[in-house]
């Protein structure tokens, strides 16, 4: 009798690009508020309160429509510190503005900021700042829509205090800011993509 061949089994060729994403372990919300919190401020110029955070060595950014027409604002850190920062550059039309403290600050933290675009529609987001003055609050969400000018809608809310946070992707990276609420319905809120903001500090 004739002994039969030994059978391979094989499996399909899987793409390498969807095998690297698969292989990407994704963070808790808890983990990325712990290695984030201290590198996000609560920001109050003249007649608004809003948010921040450190993008770039010793500069920190916000929303334009925050710092308003000062020229410099009050930054309070999670610990309760504050300190001056003058606005070094703003763009109304894209609305962000990059601050810089007045004197050495230690900025321990750095957001780090993406390596692509923007989480795909459905996947999950972090984001955290001052709803109300209420600084370190996190809030959880997924992407909603990506608009072709880039504008990014959250499920989230953006409450007066929010605007100028850190809105993060599930590995920790900073992928957008957020910047306002949809006035007509709950829970709907708009990110501009961090690809907007130079990390020159508008040098």
């Amino acid at each position: 009798m004739a002994s039969q061949p030994d059978t391979v089994t094989t499996s399909p060729r899987q793409d390498p690009v969807l095998r690297l994403a698969q292989n990407q372990p994704t963070d808790s919300a808890a983990t990325i508020y712990r290695d984030a919190i201290h590198a996000v401020f609560t920001i109050r110029s003249d007649r608004t309160l809003g948010s921040g955070f450190t993008f770039a060595a010793g500069y920190i950014v916000t929303n334009a429509h925050v710092v308003g027409d000062s020229a410099s604002v009050d930054v309070e850190e999670q610990n309760g510190d504050k300190f001056r920062a003058k606005v070094v550059k703003k763009d109304v039309e894209h609305d962000f503005a990059i601050l810089e403290p007045e004197g050495v600050r230690p900025f321990t933290t750095i957001l780090p900021l993406p390596t692509g675009n923007v989480p795909a529609i459905g996947e999950g987001i972090v984001v955290i700042g001052s709803p109300g003055g209420l600084k370190g609050t996190l809030t959880t969400g997924i992407v909603s829509q990506i608009y072709p000018e880039g504008l990014v809608q959250l499920n989230v809310a953006v409450n007066p205090g929010n605007s100028g946070g850190p809105v993060l992707d599930m590995h920790g990276h900073v992928f957008g800011i957020a910047t306002f609420k949809y006035m007509k319905g709950d829970g709907i809120g708009f990110a501009i993509p961090i690809s907007w903001v130079k990390p020159e500090g508008g040098k």
